[in-house]
């Protein structure tokens, strides 16, 4: 796997000479129970030592697999990691123009480095799960909405017992 490492970011791209590897592991990952529901999954290092492996590492390898065995990159960056405007822009999948405007607007923080503004990872991550909750609030209030004018088909009523 090629990999560009850097203090802050790692990157991994897989060859194709490791994509059939990559998906047997996958396949291997997958028909394991997951992080919550198992016993506690070990790493064996090459020196024989043995360690448990937590929950949330457990579940970051699974994540990191089924890209990675999709042939899609994966890039691992702390938290705290600033990003630029248009680094930012790509996470969100937006444009750099639309990005300025929510920074502009105080809809995410951001630093200034000279007059180049600077985005933090958990930050991005953070407006992206508020967007989640409000979408998820509208939702529900749209389904409300529309049941309660009789859009929504009625549920029969269940007879208790």
């Amino acid at each position: 796997m090629a990999s560009a490492v850097s203090s802050e970011r790692s990157t991994f791209i897989p060859s194709p000479e490791q994509q059939a590897e990559l998906e047997e592991f996958t396949k291997f990952l997958e028909s394991t129970p997951n992080g919550r529901e198992r016993s506690v999954a070990r790493l064996i290092s090459q020196t024989g030592e043995e360690r448990e492996l937590p929950a949330p590492l457990y579940e970051a390898l699974v994540s990191v697999a089924e890209a990675l065995s999709a042939g899609r990159g994966v890039s691992v960056m702390p938290n705290d990691q600033q990003m630029t405007t248009q680094q930012a822009a790509d996470f969100l999948a937006m444009s750099r123009p639309s990005l300025v405007k929510l920074l502009e607007g105080g809809e995410i923080p951001f630093t200034k480095v000279g007059r180049h503004r600077r985005v933090r990872l958990s930050d991005l991550v953070a407006y992206e799960m508020r967007l989640d909750e409000v979408r998820d609030e509208l939702l529900d209030s749209m389904s409300r909405e529309g049941f309660e004018s009789g859009f929504y088909f009625k549920l029969p009523v269940q007879d208790e017992a």
